[in-house]
């Protein structure tokens, strides 16, 4: 059981889960995946942008490199990209918990998502999944862009079944 937090830099050749989401105004639901995630696998990697974790999750902490990587984008994009090929990138959409003025919610990963669901259009072998608790704004939009340009995949609508489609789809 192994987590990877932002700025940390591990080398990684095994199955990788990044989890994808909004963070800020958003409730904690990374350590709850990773709680899920642990559960149903203990022999997976799991990247998580996110910085403030509960105690129960920091005893899976792997250290590394701090500086490695120049800024937290930096590393979020070298580990999406891991496990797009060789895991899974898991995109978590719960609605806004807490809202911030100065803040587009979940404003990444919308970019994220559009992203990586155009790579998966030109070459499905892109290892992602979806979920969301029916609470994210314009989600609609979201659903139906998903449905076109991923027709083949399903879009969950509980973490606990989106921590799983993730572990099937890192095949461990």
């Amino acid at each position: 059981m192994r987590l990877v937090i932002s700025k940390n830099y591990i080398g990684i050749d095994e199955p990788l889960i990044f989890l994808a989401g909004p963070i800020v105004g958003a409730s904690n639901w990374q350590d709850e995946a990773v709680e899920i995630i642990f559960s149903l696998n203990p022999n997976l990697i799991i990247a998580s942008p996110k910085w403030g974790i509960r105690e129960s999750i920091a005893k899976y902490i792997v250290n590394g490199d701090e500086n490695y990587f120049r800024r937290a984008r930096a590393w979020e994009r070298h580990y999406i990209e891991i496990a797009s090929k060789n895991g899974a990138i898991m995109f978590w959409l719960p609605g806004e918990e807490k809202h911030d003025c100065n803040k587009v919610y979940g404003a990444m990963t919308r970019i994220e998502l559009g992203q990586w669901l155009t790579r998966y259009s030109l070459d499905n072998k892109v290892r992602f999944c979806i979920g969301s608790d029916g609470k994210f704004s314009e989600l609609r939009t979201i659903e139906f862009d998903f449905k076109t340009d991923a027709p083949d995949k399903v879009m969950f609508n509980s973490l606990e079944e989106t921590c799983r489609e993730a572990v099937r789809l890192a095949g461990l």
